[in-house]
């Protein structure tokens, strides 16, 4: 049994829906059903009356919901307290971020930091993870920052008083691939079936990409040949002459082998908006030195924020 589980099964309750269910907890409707259901086989009895709109639970999903909330609430409440011990006894600061993010963009940005304040040790933790977990992090004090990209189709229902955030830099999201094999393959005038190299269901950038080739004129003649939950791992699969994948600029420049490919039109381009968030209870200094240099040196304008 997992504590995700747990949560998923109160989110339902919540939500009384698994399709808002699921949009809370940043997953698939189809990947929350098959939590649930794990829970059920693992508790040996069904919890939810699916047959009720909105769901409820079953008597002895109601039992067990008690116990699942006490579980939870005293997990949260561990987590909470190691990370305050851990932050009272490290001077330095941990970031958390996408993958993408970490190869280049993160020691660039901690580079520059460096030169501007006084030294100080920085830990990235580059973890696949909901951003409703991103956030939690923040809130108990397991990470001290977390930077991310800021695009439409990624939903942020994040309370900027809590959460205050900035935009910091800038990146695009457009299609790579090998060019001596794909040249012109994007063209409408083009036939040819198109490989496409897939985000998994849940990662962030499954939704911006999704964003940008559902209403192009080549969607049609697009054939997922692979699928990964990273941004680099498409970029090998590119590489290799596997197919087309959409990457950030960030990375897809440091791969040798692959080149931005022709587009139709700007519109299969995404801007993405680099956005770092901190909590305003974290009021250890150097979080602070930090957050203040960020606000007065790094912050660009953004309509998106």
């Amino acid at each position: 049994m997992e504590l995700k589980w747990l949560k998923d099964l109160a989110a339902l309750v919540a939500h009384g829906h698994f399709a808002k269910a699921a949009e809370a907890r940043y997953v698939t409707q189809s990947a929350l059903s098959r939590r649930i259901k794990a829970l059920e086989q693992w508790a040996g009895a069904e919890l939810v009356d699916r047959s009720e709109h909105p769901i409820k639970l079953t008597t002895a999903g109601a039992e067990f919901m008690t116990s699942a909330s006490a579980i939870i609430e005293r997990a949260n409440e561990a987590q909470l307290a190691a990370a305050n011990f851990a932050r009272i006894s490290r001077q330095g600061i941990t970031i958390a971020c996408l993958h993408t993010l970490a190869l280049y963009f993160l020691p660039r940005l901690v580079a520059d930091l460096h030169r501007k304040l006084p030294p100080f040790e920085a830990a990235i933790v580059p973890e696949t993870r909901t951003i409703e977990e991103y956030l939690y992090a923040l809130r108990n004090g397991t990470c001290d920052f977390f930077i991310c990209y800021n695009h439409p189709s990624i939903p942020f229902d994040v309370d900027v008083d809590d959460y205050p955030r900035r935009m910091i830099s800038r990146d695009r999201m457009r299609p790579f691939g090998d060019p001596m094999k794909f040249s012109g393959i994007l063209a409408e005038r083009d036939e040819r079936p198109i490989p496409l190299l897939d985000y998994g269901p849940t990662s962030i950038m499954s939704r911006v990409m999704r964003d940008t080739i559902d209403n192009a004129p080549f969607e049609r003649r697009l054939r997922t040949v692979y699928r990964a939950t990273l941004a680099e791992s498409l970029g090998a699969a590119a590489r290799e002459g596997l197919g087309i994948a959409w990457l950030p600029e960030t990375i897809a420049h440091h791969m040798p082998g692959i080149a931005p490919l022709t587009v139709p039109s700007d519109a299969c381009v995404e801007d993405l908006d680099i956005v770092i968030f901190t909590s305003r209870h974290n009021a250890r200094p150097a979080v602070q030195r930090i957050w203040d240099l960020i606000c007065d040196d790094y912050q660009l304008p953004s309509e998106s924020l």
